[in-house]
């Protein structure tokens, strides 16, 4: 596209107001979701007399309930508004996507730590010039394990592409922590903010992102996720004290390194993850945060031997020797969820059985994306062996939007008489599942 073409379209994008919010967790003083709640959904002030949270945090009368309890050491995610029909609220103006990060905050809005980053790609699925984004807009990140147990306040914050310079937003959310943690990580990165003006800390010019760029975040926290997006770029903020007023003394400034990025950077950030949206293919590095085996209540997995007799002459050890797994959420007709396999197989690879409301085979076919409590839903590409004691190798395909085999590995199937047994391992990427039927 010629420069002018993408000038021109840019300057129509910042006509309109940008809105967006988060649906889960639901932010304090949210509306229910009608057109008539589309206000909520606005930026804050960019003079920052709003700062944080639209002040709802100390405003009478607003429910400061926790609306979710959240389990130190395990992952969750926040859920980002989508589309919905006939305008207002629900209706995302997504402006090219951008970047975003989750924070907590333990003082009621004086200092807030950032838990993740995503760096582009927020919300999933923009192109640029386009206000419309994708069905899943689902972020998963993990709470420390040594956090505070008690009440905090959630923070997603968000930098548009396109849009107006002066539009910081930022819903926040009352949560309770569980655990045995007393951190309020205070050696965990400040949230960014910037693209308004605060008092006496930023002034005119500083923190600023730029239009047509993703933000390039200069102290992303100690897990990020980078999203490439054809045709945006990332750029660092203009220099300032790009943070929360009250940031303790361990804050820094901003010093930008470079004026654009053209790849994934997590910044000594570690782990980190590059999501390509033009092959909608996300590569996860072997360090990415997982989700862990006790994060998935409903997975049932337990050791086991066959309650069938084997016929006389069978010689395969996995028949004898597997894990079964009963979770219903692996079938076909769940709903989508942010499971991924990495929490349940490794790079060994494992035999398993699936029995009881979990199915008894892989799904033999395509599996739309968004379904067996995932994202990317894997099923088998392959012939299974007919005769006992037999085993044949094949392919797990996962399914994404246009591309029914995106990502794939390989597997093993054992005829083991009556059922059949699979060597499965983890999968290349999150969030991924083996689906069943």
């Amino acid at each position: 596209m010629h420069l002018v073409t993408v000038l021109s379209l840019l300057s129509l994008i910042s006509l309109v107001t940008a809105h967006a919010r988060i649906r889960y967790p639901r932010p304090l003083a949210a509306p229910v979701e009608t057109p008539a709640g589309n206000y909520y959904n606005g930026p804050l002030r960019p003079d920052g007399s709003d700062f944080p949270c639209k002040g709802l945090h100390k405003q009478a009368g607003v429910d400061k309930t926790p609306s979710v309890t959240w389990k130190a050491g395990q992952q969750t995610y926040f859920e980002i508004l989508g589309h919905g029909p006939g305008g207002g609220e629900g209706s995302l103006a997504a402006h090219s996507g951008g970047s975003c990060q989750a924070s907590i905050s333990f003082d009621n809005g004086e200092t807030w730590k950032v838990l993740h980053s995503f760096q582009g790609g927020c919300p999933r699925g923009v192109q640029l010039g386009s206000n419309m984004a994708g069905k899943n807009q689902t972020f998963p990140f993990e709470i420390p394990e040594q956090t505070r147990a008690g009440d905090a306040l959630f923070s997603w914050s968000w930098v548009a592409v396109t849009g107006n310079r002066n539009e910081y937003f930022q819903n926040c959310a009352s949560i309770r922590i569980d655990g045995s943690g007393t951190s309020t990580l205070d050696d965990f990165p400040d949230m960014f903010v910037g693209d308004m003006s605060l008092t006496g800390h930023i002034g005119p010019g500083e923190c600023r992102s730029t239009a047509g760029f993703s933000l390039e975040y200069p102290n992303p926290g100690r897990t990020l996720t980078s999203t490439k997006v054809d045709r945006i770029s990332y750029k660092k903020p203009t220099n300032g004290k790009c943070y929360a007023k009250a940031s303790r003394a361990s804050s820094t400034q901003v010093i930008p390194l470079s004026p654009v990025t053209t790849s994934g950077s997590s910044n000594g950030a570690s782990p980190s993850s590059t999501v390509d949206v033009n092959s909608e293919r996300p590569t996860v590095s072997e360090t990415a945060p997982t989700l862990s085996t006790k994060q998935s209540p409903t997975e049932n997995v337990e050791s086991t031997l066959p309650t069938e007799t084997m016929l006389p002459g069978s010689k395969s050890h996995q028949c004898s020797n597997y894990t079964t797994i009963t979770d219903k959420t692996r079938h076909v007709s769940h709903p989508d969820y942010i499971t991924c396999d990495n929490a349940v197989f490794k790079t060994k690879p494992i035999w398993v059985r699936f029995s009881g409301a979990a199915g008894t085979r892989l799904a033999p076919g395509p599996v739309e994306p968004f379904h067996c409590g995932t994202q990317g839903t894997g099923w088998y590409k392959g012939t299974y062996p007919t005769s006992i004691g037999d085993t044949t190798s094949g392919t797990v395909c996962y399914s994404w939007p246009r591309n029914s085999c995106q990502w794939s590995n390989q597997i093993s199937v054992t005829n083991c008489g009556g059922y059949y047994v699979f060597q499965l391992r983890a999968p290349p990427a999150c969030f991924l599942r083996y689906c069943t039927i």
